[in-house]
């Protein structure tokens, strides 16, 4: 069948389906109702159904422009997640494996060894102590405890190097606070109280252990030993 064969064929479909709706008593009752109307009236209904019948034409590809707009944003959506999903992915990979934290003593003797190579006088440490974790911030099962630090008659310069001396002891253990106030005797000098926390690090891993192997197994390639 070629393309005459079709558009005949169509052509010939449409008159009968025409003349099926003229035979049929709905359409001559709007074509009664249409003859009696006035001549403005007329004209007004033709261009109400006229518009009538592009709105619904055009009101598929609008429809269809509509969802394919819907369907671009929700890509755009879920591509821009995937990237920032990739991005911290990418980050988490990137930050240093940080590692335990050292015992309270350890901490406690660095910080002892730390302040007599400072050349500090007796009388200039207070003291130092363990107390319970009481930051806001951490949480206290995060922690592996708290060292309170307490100096006296420090100047700007001791009292910064040894803030930066504490901060680098270890990765896990963090400065927490760093409280100055003026020295009652001389105000040319400060009292510091340093607050250390010992941040509590979980323990990597255990790489797997490997298979055991059979103490009576025997490579079967290895050449048998020589009799006497």
């Amino acid at each position: 069948m070629n393309l005459d064969d079709l558009k005949d064929r169509f052509i010939s479909d449409a008159r009968q389906t025409w003349e099926r709706v003229q035979d049929s008593a709905a359409y001559n009752q709007l074509r009664d109702r249409y003859e009696n109307m006035t001549p403005v009236t007329q004209k007004l209904t033709v261009v109400g159904v006229v518009a009538l019948i592009a709105f619904m034409i055009l009101s598929i590809p609008y429809g269809a422009f509509n969802q394919s707009q819907t369907y671009v944003e929700e890509f755009e959506s879920k591509r821009m997640t995937i990237r920032e999903l990739l991005k911290v992915s990418r980050e988490s990979a990137d930050v240093p494996q940080i590692p335990q934290a050292p015992s309270m003593d350890m901490i406690r003797n660095n910080i002892q060894n730390q302040l007599t190579a400072a050349n500090l006088l007796p009388e200039q440490m207070k003291g130092t102590e363990v107390l319970t974790n009481d930051s806001k911030i951490v949480p206290q099962n995060l922690t592996e405890g708290m060292l309170q630090v307490s100096l006296t008659k420090l100047n700007i310069r001791q009292a910064l190097d040894l803030g930066h001396q504490f901060q680098s002891i270890n990765a896990s253990v963090k400065l927490k606070d760093m409280a100055m106030t003026a020295n009652a005797e001389d105000p040319r000098y400060f009292d510091v109280t340093y607050k250390l926390i010992a941040l509590a690090v979980p323990a990597p891993p255990e790489p797997p252990a490997e298979a055991p192997t059979r103490s009576g197994s025997r490579n079967r390639n290895a050449p048998p030993a020589d009799e006497e």
